[in-house]
């Protein structure tokens, strides 16, 4: 049985320095196991790599789907893990991976824990745990080996096959909140397999320039991905409308890692309706 190959995707835009940090931990977890790393870079001005990283200077792309679905196209690997240009990962990450791989060879994809959330925020978004807009990442508090509906976007492994089948929407532009949880939701649809969280994945969201937005902003785009969210895998379930004012209510909470504002999310509904 030949060995699974890998490749680690990086898509970034306007941030080589957040990059040429990350890419130091990749390089060190690739070359442990003749990983290949590849980067996507949207700036006006391609990212200057070390050797062993290959970038793909792609500018004219709209968005961070589109970028994924670039670096999709652009290997061959058979395992392909997405990162963040944010985020570091263990030296073993890249071993442990297609060690999972190779045990589990019916999994569709698998990543770690890397966001965890105190208490009163977890008891926070259990209100709005219904339906489409369950999401099992926002109910974590520790590190863990469980099935999941879908994994943390800074940071997963996937069949590159299976990706292929069901790509990443990229008629969504700009920074597309939520990408990742589309994907996955689509991705456990159409294919068997399932996802799963593996505690031996070790990674670090750094989340460099968590604070470029303010909460106005931030609430205007968590309310157009909700709203965008009840609208594609909503269906004709009687109760997405319930379920998405009380997703609305979480996201004005004002708690949170990045806490949105009553005003923003208001706005983000002026925008819709109007």
């Amino acid at each position: 049985m030949s060995v699974a190959t890998l490749a680690f995707l990086i898509p970034s835009k306007h941030r080589h320095a957040s990059l040429a940090r990350t890419v130091v931990r990749v390089l060190t977890a690739a070359r442990r196991v003749d990983a290949e790393v590849l980067i996507c870079d949207q700036s006006p001005h391609a990212f200057v790599a070390p050797a062993g990283v290959r970038i793909l200077h792609r500018p004219e792309l709209s968005g961070l789907p589109a970028a994924r679905n670039a670096l999709l196209r652009a290997t061959t690997a058979d395992i392909v893990c997405f990162l963040d240009d944010d985020t570091d990962i263990a030296a073993d990450f890249g071993s442990e991976l297609l060690r999972l791989a190779a045990r589990e060879p019916d999994g569709l994809g698998w990543g770690p824990v890397v966001e965890v959330r105190p208490r009163r925020v977890q008891w926070l978004h259990r209100l709005a745990q219904f339906g489409v807009f369950a999401d099992p990442r926002r109910l974590l508090s520790a590190r863990c080996d469980r099935p999941t509906t879908a994994l943390f976007g800074c940071c997963f492994a996937v069949h590159r096959g299976a990706a292929l089948t069901v790509g990443f929407d990229a008629r969504r532009t700009g920074y597309a909140l939520g990408e990742d949880l589309d994907f996955c939701l689509r991705l456990t649809a159409r294919r068997a397999g399932g996802l799963r969280f593996a505690k031996s994945l070790r990674a670090v969201h750094r989340r460099d320039g968590h604070d470029r937005q303010t909460p106005d902003a931030r609430g205007a785009a968590k309310t157009a991905f909700l709203l965008w969210l009840a609208r594609g895998h909503g269906g004709r379930n009687p109760c997405t409308l319930l379920h998405l004012l009380l997703a609305l209510a979480a996201a004005a909470s004002a708690f949170g890692a990045e806490p949105a504002s009553v005003r923003g999310c208001w706005e983000g509904v002026r925008r819709w309706l109007f």
